[in-house]
């Protein structure tokens, strides 16, 4: 009896010293190694961290009718229209959620998120055909037309409510992560090609409807049969947070399916993503049709300096949820997805990424087709070249971009009067200045998790083997 009582007397006093050592360094966050990080203040990068996060929330907490207000002015001033789409609520949630686990003392980060997840679960999900409404309240379909759901759409609420997860790791919480992740599964995987279908539908699509949504239909996103880049890369996103909470072997696998198919599939070997592909994954391409053409469906073909850039910090980080490290191959790749953006994508006069760009016949120049600078592109961008900062340290590009974007950023981006990101940037925008901060495709998910990613590599929280 005593050498019993002496061993779980031992335990006890481990359990107790681990809990105590994880308090005491939760309480005590390493301080950054130096005054700067990469050359840039970290003071300069917490402080705007914190006032993004202060303007957000809980401002666009709907204490009324639940969820997020998505529609705010330049000067944060709530409009009347207010939709509540799935994406912006799925981010607004992963953003509360995330901010609550930055900032543990600060109570309202952990309400905002509470409130999110509420929404998400009681008034989006459809209880009839599963997966989550696009809209709340739900849109009725075009005439003659099913009811359809995005694999997109419900990728990031599959993102939110596994971020939810690591503040609240209730039965209840991770049995939503389960059931968004089996949605997921039965109604939009292919199991013959691998990858998964975008456009959902409540019923299937007779030959009359397929035709309908042929090349920029009313529904956008390309034909219902193709496979598309950036539902991809979200949902190759979604499963790595949701590997973190829910580890178990199926969303392992879909997790590296999605991770070599974004990486070794959907990346061109110059070094950019295609965007559409047949079941099959035969790329979409109009490189052989008239000028006009190609402009007129630019939607479909076209190199994204944004989405590439951001795939290289998403392809490292689901090799990290999955081996503990990023393999040799993963990061090649996303070496190769960064620099090709930087070298056509970057704009060497006033820095800052430039939205689109397309290789016309028969010379296949670059050519710059849309010059804008959208605010989830920088701050994409920018998080990005610290994490290739961290895995290239002797490439000095990758910290000198870092420092010439986030000039950029403070110049061109952040509203000095009202505070906040505008929507594109003033250089190549300026009529943007007047415009919404907030809309239904702009919540505080890119740039927020841009400041996270980039505080937390200044004070090493990161995975990355310093």
């Amino acid at each position: 009896m005593i050498l019993s009582f002496k061993k779980h007397s031992d335990r006890l006093f481990l359990s107790i010293a681990l809990l105590l050592s994880l308090f005491w360094s939760c309480k005590n966050a390493p301080e950054p190694v130096s005054d700067d990080y990469l050359g840039v203040p970290v003071k300069e990068i917490e402080a705007e961290l914190s006032q993004l996060m202060e303007l957000w929330y809980p401002r666009i907490v709907d204490e009324g009718n639940g969820g997020y207000w998505t529609n705010f002015t330049a000067d944060w001033t709530r409009t009347e229209e207010q939709t509540k789409m799935l994406v912006t609520q799925a981010r607004g949630l992963w953003t509360a959620a995330r901010a609550a686990r930055h900032y543990p003392d600060r109570q309202v980060y952990r309400q905002a998120a509470d409130a999110g997840y509420i929404f998400l679960t009681e008034k989006m999900w459809d209880t009839d055909h599963g997966g989550f409404f696009q809209y709340y309240p739900p849109v009725e379909p075009p005439e003659g037309m099913p009811g359809h759901k995005m694999s997109y759409a419900n990728a990031f609420a599959l993102y939110a409510l596994s971020e939810y997860a690591r503040i609240n790791p209730e039965e209840e919480v991770l049995q939503w992560v389960r059931r968004s992740f089996d949605w997921l599964e039965k109604r939009a995987h292919d199991p013959e090609h691998l990858g998964y279908y975008n456009l959902i539908f409540d019923r299937p699509l007779s030959p009359t409807d397929t035709a309908q949504q042929r090349y920029g239909s009313s529904l956008g996103w390309g034909h219902p049969e193709w496979k598309d880049q950036n539902s991809s890369i979200h949902i190759m996103e979604a499963l790595t947070n949701a590997y973190q909470v829910l580890p178990e072997p199926l969303v392992k696998e879909r997790l590296n399916e999605m991770l070599v198919l974004v990486r070794d599939k959907m990346t061109h070997p110059e070094g950019y993503l295609q965007l559409y592909f047949t079941q099959d994954w035969q790329p979409i391409s109009h490189r052989d049709s008239s000028r006009e053409y190609i402009l007129e469906n630019l939607a479909l073909d076209h190199q994204s300096f944004g989405h590439d850039i951001e795939t290289a910090y998403l392809i490292i980080d689901a090799s990290n949820a999955l081996n503990g490290k990023a393999d040799a191959k993963t990061l090649e790749i996303a070496k190769k997805l960064t620099d090709h953006s930087l070298q056509y994508g970057f704009d060497q006069n006033y820095y800052g990424l430039f939205d689109r760009g397309y290789r016309f016949m028969p010379d296949l120049k670059m050519e710059i087709v849309n010059n804008h600078k959208v605010w989830w592109a920088q701050a994409e961008a920018w998080h990005t070249l610290a994490l290739m900062s961290e895995y290239f340290p002797d490439e000095e590009l990758y910290p000198e971009a870092f420092r010439q974007m986030w000039t950029y950023i403070k110049q061109e981006m952040i509203d000095p009067e009202y505070g906040g990101w505008y929507n594109n940037g003033l250089d190549t925008d300026p009529e943007n200045k007047g415009r919404n901060k907030a809309h239904q495709w702009k919540g505080a998910y890119h740039n927020g998790r841009a400041l996270f990613q980039v505080v937390d590599y200044a004070h090493k929280r990161s995975p990355i083997a310093h």
